[in-house]
């Protein structure tokens, strides 16, 4: 069973990151689990955000408990929208993730200068740790890692961004990080699954970087839960002729693609679990799937949410609702903005399009902050209805090819022959 991870950042990112504890009942959904950051649960942000209730963490036996007293501190201070009924006492999220947010720990070091060799390797320690301490089920151990948005002071320091660039692309210290996290891992001291981030450039870099960390593990006598798939999560970064991108293959299928033939590689070593970081785009989500993905992560739904108010917010155009039933005709798992949606499209989420706008319009924080969280809903909701189509149809892939959407349809098409046409032996149905 495949399970997508929402993300957020709660600890940083602004008042209305921290609205999801208010809300996160609607996220009871049994594919849906969330990521959370390491690098903003431990009060690193600045400026940080909530600090109370991230200080107040260590008194809390798991992540869940952690989410619930923070929901009952809320509570105490600010109201909801008088459009969502609360519900009183803890509330459930179906599985948690620890990222380890490397890529902004390590751009802090090199802005202070205060970065030196041993800089990450002592965070190890402290990192499985703290996933240990709030049962976290598994963790991204720690590696060098870059991030995929910047700051206009990130972009102008030059010789920040290319020392940055340097370690994050340098196999030798990478490797002699995951040796430190089998090291520390092979005290015993940890029972949550901790998996190693695989990189490279090309598919070959990824597969030679794969088997290093096998001979690490080898060497070392332990062995991480599972493998992450990074650095592929803006397909406008992965230049067509290094990833050998062929004919038809257009930026809504391209991830997919390239995500796709890494996951078969790693399979071709081992059955432990993939997770795909950052780029489980939901377009290609069923392919991911297929390759044998057994869980992703995206952004994407939640900045398409947040970003812009009312004159720029998206809404995911959904291909099913809770029958499995295809609703839409054009533009379905793509973002429209939600002020030019018209009475042409279906939507199955518990309020209408007129209700999302009017709470984007209003005058009420409180309402506008919802409408934020319930554009992200609706988009969840998809991920989890999607996980659940390719559950109950093992011919899924050829269901989705023939869908009202004749967009979605040709793009299927197109991925599914390209990728059959690598090898025949890519997947095992």
């Amino acid at each position: 069973m495949h399970k997508f991870y929402i993300t957020n950042n709660l600890g940083g990112g602004g008042t209305n990151v921290s609205r999801f504890v208010d809300y996160k009942q609607l996220f009871n959904l049994p594919n849906i689990g969330l990521l959370l950051n390491y690098y903003y649960l431990t009060g690193h942000a600045v400026p940080a955000f909530d600090t109370p209730i991230i200080r107040s963490i260590p008194k809390y036996g798991s992540i869940g408990d952690f989410l619930n007293g923070a929901k009952d501190s809320f509570k105490q201070k600010r109201n909801v929208s008088a459009s969502f009924s609360q519900i009183d006492g803890p509330t459930p999220i179906n599985g948690y993730m620890l990222d380890n947010g490397c890529g902004n720990l390590l751009r802090d070091l090199l802005q202070k200068n205060q970065y030196n060799k041993n800089s990450i390797h002592e965070l190890v320690t402290p990192f499985l740790d703290f996933a240990e301490s709030l049962h976290f089920d598994f963790s991204i151990a720690l590696d060098y890692a870059m991030k995929y948005t910047y700051k206009d002071s990130e972009r102008q320091d030059v010789m920040m961004k290319r020392l940055w660039e340097e370690l994050v692309g340098n196999e030798k210290i990478n490797l002699s990080l995951i040796e430190d996290t089998l090291i520390t891992m092979a005290s015993g001291n940890y029972t949550h699954a901790v998996y190693a981030p695989l990189h490279g450039f090309d598919f070959k870099s990824f597969e030679s970087y794969l088997v290093s960390v096998l001979e690490a593990e080898e060497s070392v006598e332990a062995s991480f839960g599972g493998f992450a798939l990074g650095g592929i999560a803006d397909p406008k970064k992965l230049p067509d002729t290094i990833w050998q991108i062929p004919s038809g293959i257009n930026r809504d299928i391209k991830s997919g693609f390239i995500t796709s033939k890494l996951c078969c590689m790693i399979r071709k070593y081992t059955d432990r679990p993939i997770h795909v970081l950052g780029a489980g785009n939901i377009y290609v989500l069923p392919f991911l799937i297929r390759a044998g993905a057994h869980s992703s992560d995206c952004h994407s739904a939640w900045r398409r949410a947040s970003d812009g108010g009312y004159e720029k917010a998206k809404v995911m155009i959904p291909l099913l609702n809770e029958k499995l039933e295809f609703i839409n005709d054009k533009n379905v798992l793509q973002y429209v903005k939600i002020k030019d949606i018209d009475d042409s499209y279906n939507f199955d989420f518990g309020y209408s399009i007129a209700d999302l706008k009017r709470l984007y319009r209003s005058n009420n924080n409180e309402d506008f902050y919802f409408a934020e969280i319930l554009a992200y809903y609706e988009a969840i909701k998809q991920y989890d209805l999607l996980i659940r189509f390719t559950e109950k149809y093992p011919d899924y892939i050829e269901r989705l090819k023939n869908t009202p959407d004749k967009d979605l349809n040709d793009n299927y098409r197109i991925l599914d022959d390209r990728l059959l046409q690598e090898s025949n032996s890519l997947f095992a149905e």
